[in-house]
């Protein structure tokens, strides 16, 4: 099965069955579980956002292929396939080419999508998942995990973490959890844990802890509380945030001097006050 169609059938397994995980995914797919990290990782730079709770599920929906696509659908998947990601080379161009001329013999007026982000890179580095199916484990069994977690700072803790959900946000896999340490659920990027021991003990999610709702407002990885910011820019720092959407409900004004005023509202501060 080449990459083009094994993708799309993930995405087709994902839609009926919430309890798949990355060993489940590996089977069906006749591929290794490294390979479905892949895999995951490209639909999620795709815009198509996934994340395992007790399986690998689609974000609110994101991406639900049914039998007879409506022209948005279809609009959106020929974007899908005439993305960077597999536009590149000939390994894919059969494939693609039969599922397009399908998709739009089908349709009468197939409608345009804004540019999917399919082509980003990670910066994952090889390994930086090998906790990933421990935490699957985990999470599934609702067991607390210990581990060692080194921080942006460099600084090394070791914590006890109510796992709730791994994902892939912006270029890079998380643990979101109860961490015992700060008292808060917390975003751990799966790259610094250090070590990670599953313990006997259990826990129990709350009942209204969701993942969408978790990062709603957020500049992309982390949360918090709701804070209104509005910041003058001006010279490079002007043109590249004006060039990009950052945040959904942003709002952007611009000087005559070339500056701008930015203003947002984002959950929480961390990855703002970075620029």
């Amino acid at each position: 099965m080449k990459k083009t169609e094994r993708l799309l059938y993930i995405l087709s397994l994902l839609r009926t069955n919430h309890r798949l995980r990355s060993c489940d995914l590996a089977k069906r797919c006749e591929v290794t579980e490294r390979t479905i990290y892949r895999d995951i990782i490209s639909i999620s730079e795709a815009n198509i956002p996934i994340y395992y709770d007790g399986g690998y599920k689609l974000l609110h929906n994101g991406f639900l292929p049914p039998s007879n696509l409506s022209a948005h659908e279809a609009g959106f998947l020929l974007s899908l396939l005439q993305s960077p990601l597999f536009a590149t080379g000939k390994l894919y161009s059969d494939t693609i080419r039969r599922i397009s001329d399908k998709i739009m013999s089908g349709e009468d007026k197939v409608v345009g999508l804004e540019a999917i982000k399919i082509g980003a890179i990670s910066t994952e580095r090889p390994g930086n998942h090998k906790y990933a199916p421990l935490l699957e484990e985990a999470i599934t069994n609702k067991q607390i995990v210990r581990v060692s977690y080194t921080s942006l700072k460099g600084q090394r803790t070791k914590r006890e973490i109510a796992p709730y959900a791994i994902c892939f946000r912006r270029h890079a896999w998380y643990l979101v959890g109860f961490c015992r340490l700060r008292n808060e659920i917390r975003t751990f990027r799966l790259g610094r844990l250090q070590t990670v021991e599953m313990l006997r003990e259990r826990f129990e999610i709350p009942k209204d802890f969701s993942v969408e709702s978790y990062f709603a407002g957020s500049l992309g990885v982390f949360s918090g509380e709701q804070v209104d910011f509005k910041v003058r820019f001006s010279g490079e720092a002007a043109v590249a945030i004006k060039t990009s959407q950052h945040h959904p409900n942003e709002l952007i004004e611009e000087r005559k001097d070339g500056s701008i005023i930015y203003e947002v509202k984002v959950a929480g501060t961390d990855e703002f006050l970075r620029w």
